[in-house]
């Protein structure tokens, strides 16, 4: 895992995907309601939202089709507990939580939109 981000950065502070998905508002819900983000309630519209929790933000905006062949991948502190919390909230686990070869614990849950989330942990 890369060195975990600073609290001053020099430059870039953060990296967020920008997802088009057919309804806005629904996806921003799954990701509150389901995945613990939170968002600005005034900044939300069915054109566009964003959605954070931490230093991991995502943000969608309004496109006539669900988005193909994308992975958000999502370092985490505590994927265990990130696993508890997301699938006692009805997350759709498409790879079941496991500690790997390559020594990173992780798990995959898809979003409504299809879009598959990875959220790891070094594991040593």
């Amino acid at each position: 895992m890369p060195k975990l981000p600073i609290g001053d950065p020099e430059l870039y502070y953060q990296a967020a995907p920008l997802l088009l998905v057919p309804d806005v508002t629904a996806t921003a819900e799954y990701y509150r309601s389901v995945l613990g983000f939170v968002s600005d309630s005034a900044g939300n519209s069915p054109e566009y939202s964003v959605v954070w929790r931490d230093h991991a933000a995502v943000h969608f905006a309004r496109g006539e089709n669900a988005p193909s062949g994308v992975r958000v991948f999502f370092w985490v502190k505590d994927v265990d507990r990130v696993h508890a919390d997301v699938t006692a909230k009805g997350a759709r686990v498409t790879v079941p939580i496991g500690t790997r070869p390559y020594h990173i614990r992780d798990f995959c849950v898809e979003d409504p939109n299809g879009v598959t989330l990875v959220f790891a942990q070094d594991w040593d």
